[in-house]
């Protein structure tokens, strides 16, 4: 197993396509497909469920890709501490995710991999005695101190079971459905009631859980369907779950940075991988 098999196969799992993993590393296609090849014939396991037009990670496709993402992050910061590099970054930042949990997470991996050296202290709910250096959220409201940048215009779908609701094709279609939600005070949670709210009638939400991977686990399992962003969540459902259109139904994420005060350097870089990561995500998405 080498390394830059490791790195082909990394590649492949975010963009699902082995193509735009040859064309940014510059070899052919079948380069990669028979270097994953070589790979799951050493693991004795399927790392893809394959189509005619997609790839996609198996079971044990992710089992395998947590595992080597965390070996990669691991090797990353230990090359940090021993370059002869000293213009790296230090310090500490205060950064608060309300929306977009894995996008904003793949960058705080990407910073890491340069700046190991900053320390950074993550929340997913406000509080209130807490000054934030960054924040990701799907809210546009005036923070004060604070200068908001747009990431993304991403539409809401409604996941569901490929064999199931057949026909539906707007968001009264499923009012007598289930539903599975992101906890009481996500933005989720709060964009699925008000939404429903708005088509005229309140989500029967028979699960409530605070990780988004049980989300999607029991919409697979068949037990709700859910509102899901179709940018921050691509790619995180398997075969058997369908994405449905029904209708104008969008959010729109921001970045804040402060702006009343000297920025902090590190905060600076962060916010701009941030932008890049989420600039890359929206481009693949049609």
């Amino acid at each position: 197993m080498e390394f830059l098999q490791l790195e082909y196969f990394m590649d492949a799992a975010v963009s699902e396509n082995f193509s735009h993993t040859a064309k940014k590393y510059n070899v052919p296609t079948s380069n990669i497909s028979q270097t994953v090849k070589r790979l799951e014939s050493e693991l004795g396991v399927k790392l893809f469920n394959r189509t005619s037009n997609k790839i996609a990670l198996s079971d044990e496709g992710r089992i395998f890709y947590e595992g080597v993402k965390k070996g990669l992050i691991e090797i990353e910061v230990a090359k940090g501490k021993i370059s002869s590099d000293k213009n790296g970054l230090r310090g500490e930042i205060n950064l608060l995710i309300e929306t977009n949990r894995r996008l904003v997470t793949d960058a705080i991996e990407k910073f890491r991999f340069n700046f190991p050296d900053v320390s950074i202290i993550i929340s997913h709910k406000a509080e209130p005695d807490i000054k934030y250096d960054i924040i990701v959220s799907d809210t546009l409201s005036a923070r004060g101190e604070y200068s908001a940048r747009h990431l993304v215009t991403e539409p809401m779908r409604i996941a569901c079971l490929k064999e199931s609701f057949e026909g539906y094709n707007s968001l009264s279609d499923f009012r007598n459905e289930r539903f599975v939600s992101m906890g009481r005070g996500s933005r989720l949670f709060e964009y699925l009631n008000t939404v429903c709210r708005e088509c005229g009638f309140s989500p029967k939400i028979a699960i409530q859980t605070d990780d988004p991977y049980y989300v999607r686990k029991y919409v697979e399992m068949g037990l709700g369907v859910a509102i899901v962003p179709s940018v921050s969540w691509s790619g995180q459902f398997s075969d058997k779950v369908k994405l449905v259109d029904v209708g104008p139904y969008v959010r729109n994420i921001y970045v804040y940075s402060q702006s009343t005060a000297p920025s902090k350097a590190a905060a600076v870089r962060l916010s701009e991988i941030i932008v890049e990561i989420f600039n890359n995500e929206s481009a693949h998405i049609t």
